[in-house]
């Protein structure tokens, strides 16, 4: 949690003059606004009331506006998933291994690269552009104290105030002639309401917060696009958070705090394409200085500044349907490789144990009862299904689960991999695995002791690697859905489609990954069908695919 402490701090040059002449011939003038949500889940963008950054997701903002976009976007994996070390790597393109800082404290208690004669080693993107392009006019706004840190650099001018203050104050000063050229501002509304009353799920205050930030972004947008000097001006707009977040915390080390929003709106850019891989918080600096046309080569930034898209996809690359996900997701669903209902026992379903099908009472009508005690342990075999093959590493497997009490030991739900190593080939979702709460501060003495039941997806990677994605709460007793996918470009996404009626995902890197094994599924099993850990829950509705469905997609399951 970071402390919180307003003093209205402005610092605005007289300096700022009127576009001069050959920036408004022929080319459009650049100009960005890089804007850092702190604490805004990835997932929030597609849920919540967003519709100002959504729009410039879809490339909508403005006629001649395109978008580059992605809902798995990264924090920096060398520090803490805590708001220094990702502000600093947003501000200067460096991760924490150049820049310095690993979690607030350091920026706080004043172990940092920044101030003085450090300065001019570490410097922010905005000084950056200044010494590459004199006369260029830029300005900083935050109302996190902690920020205070930056704002030395060259002497760039700053405004602090609250969130609400602040976006009055940038919109104003946007609308006018003399306006900045490149502006970075910080909003922090969102992290406070997740510490406060929930990250993940969503808490009312958090989901009014990013509302608020949204409506405020909104506003910005408005007094730029109301300039008599918009249509000679190209406009960068980049849109990234600092963190994610679980329950009222981050700072764990998984992807509930890793993933991110990554959205850059430009008119360099046609449609809306999403970014392949996970673009970090280091991206921001180095893509705000090209589109000035500043070379970023020599200046050994850890963030790119050209982020490849993935082209040719089209499910991928069109939000539209964010309009009507249900309708236009199931229209364009492909056909599964398989699908288990449970319904009624065929030669499909092998049972084992204690397993039994339930008639009715499912997620979907009838479903697999693996184990109700540890006792009496049951699980089923998904026949035929080790002759599936996923082409180009591309899968979706989705289910729905439900516990039916405690949880011994890391038991699978679905699998068919030997499970004995998570670096076997193959995928688990895996109904027990805890949150790594030990580098969570602020967690009760219970839950850094005993870590939170949940489910998580395992894959083995090439060359004896492994990655895990994890982890969502279960709520004992009741249905919940689960997804995996994993895309062309080595993204996993773990999805949770909550009681609360809300879709969550999550993600992370596993290029490399091998998710077919040989061995068949099983429903409560590993692949071999000997796990020593049986999973105590119910199973119904699996269905697996040869490609990632998209968010649109998977949200129609629901």
């Amino acid at each position: 949690m970071k402390t919180r402490l307003y003093v209205l701090c402005v610092l605005l040059s007289p300096a700022f003059v009127i576009a001069t002449e050959d920036a408004l011939v022929i080319e459009p003038a650049p100009k960005a606004l890089v804007v850092m949500v702190d604490g805004l889940r990835a997932d929030a963008v597609a849920n919540g009331d967003m519709p100002h950054v959504r729009s410039l997701m879809e490339g909508t903002w403005q006629p001649g506006y395109g978008s580059k976009w992605s809902l798995a976007g990264s924090t920096i994996r060398d520090a803490m998933t805590e708001s220094a070390p990702n502000h600093v790597a947003i501000a200067t393109g460096l991760t924490a291994a150049r820049h310095g800082i690993r979690s607030n404290a350091d920026l706080l208690h004043g172990r940092h690269t920044y101030g003085g004669v450090a300065a001019k080693s570490t410097p922010t993107w905005l000084s950056r552009l200044v010494a590459a392009r004199p006369g260029t006019k830029p300005l900083f706004v935050f109302s996190w104290y902690g920020d205070l840190t930056l704002s030395p650099d060259y002497n760039v001018p700053f405004l602090y105030d609250r969130d609400e203050a602040n976006a009055a104050h940038l919109a104003n000063i946007l609308s006018r002639p003399d306006a900045p050229d490149a502006v970075m501002w910080f909003i922090d509304k969102p992290d406070h309401a997740g510490h406060g009353h929930g990250f993940q799920p969503y808490s009312p205050d958090y989901l009014a917060a990013v509302a608020d930030a949204d409506c405020w972004i909104g506003r910005v947008l408005d007094a730029i696009a109301s300039r008599p000097t918009f249509a000679g001006e190209d406009w960068l707009v980049l849109v990234v958070a600092d963190h994610g977040g679980w329950r009222r915390y981050h700072g764990q080390m998984n992807a509930q705090a890793y993933t991110i929003p990554f959205i850059v709106a430009s008119r360099a850019y046609s449609g809306a394409c999403q970014i392949a891989g996970l673009p970090r918080t280091c991206d921001a600096a180095p893509t705000a200085l090209a589109h000035f046309g500043v070379d970023v080569a020599p200046m050994g930034l850890d963030g790119k500044g050209n982020l490849e898209t993935l082209e040719g996809l089209e499910a991928l690359d069109s939000l539209d349907s964010l309009e009507n996900l249900e309708a236009l997701g199931k229209a364009r669903l492909p056909t599964p490789l398989a699908h288990f209902t449970f319904d009624t026992l065929d030669s499909s379903v092998e049972l084992h144990g204690a397993a039994q099908l339930v008639p009715e009472g499912g997620a979907r009508g009838g479903f697999l009862r693996c184990a109700v005690s540890p006792d009496a342990p049951g699980f089923a075999r998904l026949v035929g299904t080790e002759a599936l093959a996923f082409t180009n590493g591309e899968f979706t497997v989705a289910c729905w689960v439900r516990t039916n009490g405690p949880q011994t030991g890391d038991p699978v739900a679905l699998s068919n991999k030997d499970w004995t190593s998570g670096r076997n080939p193959g995928i688990a979702l895996v109904a027990s695995r805890a949150n790594d709460l030990s580098k969570t501060a602020g967690c009760t003495d219970e839950e850094r002791h005993t870590g939170a039941p949940g489910f998580a997806v395992n894959l083995g990677r090439a060359e004896g690697g492994r990655q895990d994605v994890g982890s969502f709460d279960p709520v004992s007793g009741e249905w919940m859905f689960l997804a995996a996918t994993c895309g062309a470009d080595g993204v996993l996404r773990l999805y949770q489609g909550h009681p609360d009626g809300q879709l969550y995902f999550i993600s992370d890197d596993a290029s490399g990954a091998v998710p077919v094994s040989g061995l068949p599924f099983f429903a409560g099993q590993d692949g071999t069908g000997h796990y020593r850990h049986p999973f105590v829950g119910d199973i119904d509705e699996i269905t697996i695919w040869d490609r990632e469905l998209t968010i649109d997609e998977i949200r129609s399951l629901l």
